[in-house]
């Protein structure tokens, strides 16, 4: 059974810092579920996924693992937990960093509300031309595909990846 949660002298702080790891948590499941659907897209074309999409996936993984750990070291009361806390919180935010920059360049310069918007013959050159660069880089690394290559192609994923991104900079 879970006894109250520990106070450290500021009960409000407390309680926050609970529900911000909640929130924490939440936040990064979503990310490993958008990313992990873009990953599974790209390599059932038989394509290797941006490592933008492999850096997110790795960054969030690792810092969900973290944060379900640090719950423990926050309830066991030991002060010491606390700073060890700290610099692992540090080290993550500068990761996050990384990865809203890293997945923010390609992505400022998208507007997810025009595409699918072009008329009928733009579109179909558009999806021509994507076609004909996926075949191109069938068998090749895809990390070397510029993000927006995957992320332009239709409205939901350009959404889905401005969500990713979105929530990075939430998490810093």
């Amino acid at each position: 059974m879970l006894s109250s949660i520990p106070s450290y002298g500021a009960a409000p702080l407390s309680k926050l810092f609970c529900l911000t790891r909640v929130l924490q948590v939440v936040a990064m499941i979503v990310i490993i579920g958008i990313t992990s659907n873009f990953v599974d897209l790209i390599v059932s074309t038989g394509v290797e996924p941006p490592k933008e999409f492999v850096g997110t996936l790795s960054v969030t993984c690792i810092a969900t693992l973290y944060i379900c750990v640090s719950i423990a070291f926050f309830w066991s009361g030991a002060n010491l937990g606390l700073f060890v806390m700290s610099a692992v919180d540090s080290l993550l935010l500068i990761a996050f960093i990384v990865v809203a920059v890293t997945v923010g360049k390609p992505l400022s310069y998208l507007n997810c509300y025009v595409i699918g918007n072009a008329n009928k013959a733009a579109e179909a050159q558009s999806a021509y031309a994507f076609t004909v660069s996926v075949a191109q880089n069938l068998n090749h690394s895809g990390s070397n595909l510029d993000l927006r290559h995957w992320a332009g192609t239709t409205k939901a994923n350009c959404f889905q990846a401005k969500t990713i991104w979105g929530l990075s900079i939430a998490l810093w």
